[in-house]
């Protein structure tokens, strides 16, 4: 598939451009034991990057795409069917696990933990740096997608162990998050012919605030890890196999779901690596604050999931690569 960036090494180019991604990832394992990075350092690494430098990644990314009328059905189209495969996806697992011997109690917590991907951490940067710009933007899309699952159905499942609801002007103030905010943005002045207008220090400042995405977020998920402490985690045997089962079997789902559809690659390519993506990072806090139940058993699963992405983007590309 020439769309993606495999370099003078063909395909085993992917394992290669993803070693710097594990790099980045052991500085932020190595800087956490080492206590250059604390877990209330860490903490705010993570909200500088949710809310400065991925916005500023979407942005740039969406509006500097010359977007036309097929690839805006593209973008609302890759939306709906993230929405869809996290609906379904979430509930799959939930049944597995289940019969695998999880209680009931923590139904919604897996249900929902499981559905979401962490596309906007670690998706984005991968889609560009492999698909390009229109990757990206398609991997936008599918980063808004997941908002919209997480505010307006995954919070609803959450709260029905807790007998709260949100209102909808509650909602819509979660969906008027930076992220989702840039992604509007980037689309009006992308449509409306606007990017060139905008001062080029003004676009230089916002391309370098968005390429700290890739570093500071690959940093963050390490030192993550060492602060959880994951040889810890491997004695946890259900959330080892289900996190497990869940990135095996989501981005196996979905190669055989888009194989046969006629759409481009690079869509093709983007709806797997999205659900080869970890469990979102955002998610533990979720279930604490709206599911009061779970949420270190969610922690778990997504630091689980977050390793095994290690392996499981790389293969995933490779497979793109050789059947799109």
């Amino acid at each position: 598939m020439d769309t993606i960036k495999l370099g003078k090494g063909g395909r085993c180019a992917i394992f290669g451009q993803f070693f710097v991604l594990f790099v980045m990832v052991g500085v932020g394992y190595f800087a956490n034991h080492k206590k250059m990075v604390t877990s209330a350092v860490n903490t705010g690494l993570g909200s500088l990057v949710m809310k400065l430098t991925c916005p500023a990644l979407l942005f740039v990314t969406i509006s500097q795409n010359e977007i036309d009328s097929s690839s805006l059905t593209a973008f609302f189209l890759i939306v709906l069917a993230q929405y869809v495969a996290s609906v379904i996806g979430g509930k799959i697992l939930c049944v597995y696990c289940r019969k695998r011997g999880w209680e009931e109690k923590y139904m919604a917590m897996l249900e929902v933990t499981t559905a979401t991907s962490n596309n906007g951490f670690i998706g984005l940067p991968v889609a560009l740096m492999f698909l390009g710009e229109f990757g990206g933007l398609c991997m936008s899309a599918g980063f808004f997608g997941i908002h919209l699952y997480l505010w307006t159905y995954a919070v609803r499942v959450l709260q029905g162990n807790t007998g709260e609801k949100m209102t909808v002007k509650e909602i819509m103030q979660k969906l008027m998050n930076p992220n989702c905010v840039m992604v509007f943005a980037g689309l009006v002045f992308s449509l409306m012919g606007w990017t060139p207008l905008l001062p080029a220090f003004v676009m230089d400042a916002m391309s370098m605030l968005g390429n700290m995405s890739t570093p500071l977020s690959l940093i963050y998920i390490g030192a993550m890890a060492g602060n959880e402490g994951i040889l810890q985690l491997i004695h946890k045997r259900k959330a080892v196999e289900t996190a497990l089962v869940r990135m095996i079997f989501f981005p196996l789902v979905t190669i055989g779901l888009v194989y046969f559809l006629p759409i481009d690659a690079v869509v093709k390519t983007v709806c797997v690596v999205s659900m080869a993506c970890p469990c979102a990072a955002i998610m533990p806090m979720v279930v604490e604050q709206y599911g009061k139940l779970g949420a270190e058993e969610s922690s778990d699963i997504t630091l689980l999931t977050t390793v095994f992405a290690m392996g499981a983007l790389p293969l995933s590309l490779w497979l793109c690569a050789f059947l799109f």
